[in-house]
């Protein structure tokens, strides 16, 4: 049960926000900071909002909150690290250049409440110039934490955390933890052995439902519609190259849609070869991006998806049935995300190590043909309403000694 909002009395003195979004990787972390901000943003409508990021595609999203970007100079994965995506700068370089834009932001901002995603101390520790100058300036700001519901393995993410010093950080740097997920289901606190002290201050807000949109409603095409996305692409390929290998044409004898995404970082040689094969297959649209994927997947009878926690989301919110084939690689979030929602009947796993066109193939008609409409599941989707109460409760007259609302 949440108090309600009216009774927390925030005021009315416009807020600004600050949210740091991890970057270097997909689109994941980026709806999910998107998603957040809009919420707020449609209860408080004179906040206004600066995403520190270096993705490129906050543009390509339809937004209607007062949101504004810092676009930080661009990182991608290079093996277990990380380098310069465009500007030819070696990473140390790159690093301190991306560390000033934010603390400068931070100081010219003056930013009411900082939500972090994903990385506490940012992507090699590029945010704690930030923190510090917040706590040693304006120690009442809440600096948030927010985490997706798994992050690795229980042994992996203890490992890195103790090396990176997130623990510390954990207690030493922020005044709440948000994880965007269920303790029933993953208790990170537990699995992760956190501390005491940071336990106290963590809490399990449920996972995030993006909101529904205001579009028209799009023409429903005749026949069952299989919807099959990557989320950013950047590791599609293989997904994708099966599906048009057997299962597309599959469904299409069904009498059947297939709607094909490839995802904003799909390599573009790879797009160019996937888009090809799709023209030539009955009944099959290729896209290389969805904006509104929540739109695309209402209007959809089977969603087939790797695990990511977005995508996950999306779908359980309006109880689709969906396949998913994790990722393994380079960390096992999306296995044990896949599995411990199988278990909970709000999805079908399929390991990537089992992944082939007759297999997938085969798995997408029984699906298809099962008729079980909605998923049953008990997933607690109630994420932007814990975060609309805590903004709520940050927006109050004395936001410094705002506690839990959750009773």
């Amino acid at each position: 049960m949440f108090v309600s909002s009216n009774d927390l009395r925030p005021s009315r003195t416009p807020k600004r926000v600050l949210a740091y979004c991890h970057d270097s990787v997909g689109i994941g972390h980026l709806r999910r900071t998107l998603a957040i901000c809009e919420r707020v943003g449609r209860v408080f409508p004179e906040c206004s909002f600066l995403i520190a990021t270096g993705t490129p595609y906050v543009p390509m999203f339809n937004l209607k909150a007062k949101i504004d970007t810092l676009k930080l100079p661009a990182l991608s994965k290079e093996g277990d690290g990380y380098c310069s995506k465009f500007l030819g700068m070696s990473l140390q370089r790159m690093i301190q250049f991306r560390q000033s834009l934010l603390l400068q932001a931070t100081k010219d901002l003056a930013p009411d409440v900082l939500l972090v995603d994903k990385a506490p101390l940012g992507v090699c520790r590029e945010l704690l110039p930030t923190l510090n100058w917040l706590h040693e300036n304006r120690p009442d700001v809440p600096i948030v934490f927010g985490m997706r519901d798994v992050e690795d393995d229980p042994e992996s993410t203890i490992a890195q955390w103790t090396h990176d010093g997130v623990q510390s950080a954990l207690d030493a740097c922020f005044h709440e933890i948000w994880v965007y997920g269920m303790q029933g289901v993953f208790d990170v606190v537990r699995e992760y052995r956190l501390p005491g002290g940071i336990a106290e201050k963590t809490h399990y807000a449920g996972y995030v439902r993006r909101d529904p949109c205001d579009h028209a409603p799009r023409p429903r095409i005749a026949g069952k519609q299989v919807l099959v996305t990557v989320g950013g692409g950047t590791d599609g390929e293989r997904l994708l190259s099966t599906y048009l290998e057997q299962t597309a044409a599959a469904v299409a004898r069904l009498g059947a849609t297939s709607t094909v995404v490839g995802g904003p970082d799909l390599p573009p040689p790879v797009a160019a070869k996937l888009r090809e094969k799709a023209a030539h297959i009955p009944a099959t649209h290729w896209l290389d991006f969805e904006p509104c994927m929540g739109c695309r997947i209402k209007q959809s009878d089977l969603i087939v998806s790797m695990g990511g926690y977005n995508t996950m989301c999306e779908v359980a919110s309006v109880r689709k049935p969906m396949l998913v084939i994790p990722r393994v690689k380079p960390r096992l979030e999306q296995l044990m995300r896949a599995r411990l929602w199988e278990r909970l009947g709000a999805a079908r796993c399929l390991p990537p190590d089992e992944l082939t066109p007759q297999v997938l193939t085969q798995r997408v008609m029984q699906m298809l043909a099962a008729e079980d409409g909605p998923m049953r599941h008990e997933l607690d989707m109630a994420a932007l309403e814990f975060v609309e109460q805590r903004f709520s409760q940050f927006f109050a007259e004395e936001p410094s000694r705002a506690t839990a609302v959750r009773v």
